[in-house]
């Protein structure tokens, strides 16, 4: 080899370490930036010493968010648990007043979005979120954040439950040959289902996907509460009862949940699946934002990193039974693996805001009822 070839080649290799060192170098540099920056948040949030949460009422929510006091003692949390409107309701009242003190809100998309982010009452999250594991949208489904507001950066959807429920229906029976919504519609089941009332606005994600569907839409709920004699019910573990007492054979709109919970208790009740591109995806309690002018912005910042972080998820995915959608997390925890979404599924996430307006879908089914007459 030519001294001139042996200098360039020293050349190369001199530019190649330095590049390799500088590389180390921003690294550790970017580490000690965030821990930094998380530290002064720690010690903020402690000299706060306060964070308000107002949350779902279940008692899987609380104490899923309860487990943030273990790991931050010296920072009080405070939770408020209600349901979404009422939560939100509060919260403008309070506000209205010249009080502000909910430093997060955590719910369902419906008062979320309607209310709280429509009201111009929530920080944007991306300049909120300092841990890296959370910053990393490749530990999330789809590899992406996703955001439930029109904005696309103020309410973080955390968790995402896939819903195959078509309708629910008696095991001491024979099963149902159900293989579509559309089967509903069939002649035979005439005056045989209970359906849950939508215009309750309780489980407002079957309203969304169903009639966002192209399969179905509109004019299935027209023919439904039309055409089918349908008994309507806004209370869901009595709906369930009347199945499993053989009152009527089918229950549609049931909360998987109620379902559940009467199996346990050893009522004959299950479900029948609806296809792949029949089911939604939705965010359930899981919507995050995090109130603007908070008493607590520190702790609230820190509360919400721990919340969207893997030890956080992993709480709110044992003690809610609920799908966290960062998938570096175990999912044997959960009772029902269908809630799990896959990778190419093809059902509707129903907590997206183009499919959030039904105000179009609700008079179809008040017109029908008010046609069959069951208003």
């Amino acid at each position: 080899m030519s001294g001139r070839c042996a200098r360039l080649l020293a050349r190369g290799a001199a530019r190649l370490v330095c590049a390799v060192l500088l590389v180390a170098l921003f690294g550790q540099g970017a580490a000690a930036q965030w821990r930094a920056e998380w530290d002064r948040s720690i010690a903020a949030a402690e000299k706060e010493g306060q964070v308000t949460v107002y949350g779902p009422p279940g008692i899987g929510h609380q104490n899923a968010i309860g487990a943030f006091q273990d790991v931050f003692p010296k920072i009080k949390l405070i939770y408020v648990a209600g349901a979404g409107n009422n939560n939100a309701q509060r919260l403008v009242t309070e506000r209205r007043a010249g009080k502000y003190l909910a430093d997060l809100f955590i719910g369902g998309s419906g008062s979320i979005i309607d209310v709280i982010f429509e009201g111009n009452m929530l920080e944007p999250m991306p300049p909120l979120l300092i841990l890296p594991e959370v910053k990393d949208q490749s530990l999330w489904f789809n590899k992406t954040h996703i955001y439930a507001d029109a904005k696309g950066q103020y309410v973080f959807m955390m968790q995402g439950n896939v819903n195959t429920n078509l309708a629910a229906y008696n095991t001491q029976a024979v099963r149902p040959d159900l293989k579509s919504h559309l089967d509903l519609l069939n002649p035979r089941w005439k005056g045989k289902m209970v359906a849950y009332d939508p215009r309750a606005r309780g489980h407002i994600q079957n309203v969304r996907a169903l009639y966002h569907n192209p399969k179905l839409g509109g004019e299935f709920f027209r023919r439904l509460f039309t055409e089918m004699d349908v008994a309507i019910s806004r209370d869901q573990r009595l709906m369930i009862d009347w199945v499993a007492q053989g009152k009527y054979q089918l229950s549609v709109f049931s909360s998987n949940n109620d379902v559940f919970d009467a199996k346990k208790k050893g009522l004959p009740i299950d479900i029948v699946d609806a296809p792949d591109d029949e089911s939604y995806m939705s965010g359930g309690f899981g919507h995050v934002g995090v109130v603007n002018k908070t008493p607590h912005p520190a702790a609230a910042k820190v509360l919400l990193n721990w919340l969207l972080s893997k030890d956080g998820q992993l709480k709110w995915q044992e003690k809610a039974n609920d799908n966290s959608l960062r998938t570096d997390i175990p999912k044997h925890m959960l009772s029902d693996p269908t809630m799990i979404p896959k990778e190419k599924g093809r059902y509707i996430n129903s907590s997206l805001p183009q499919y959030q307006d039904i105000d179009a879908a609700l008079k179809i089914v008040d017109d029908a009822l008010n046609k069959s007459g069951k208003r």
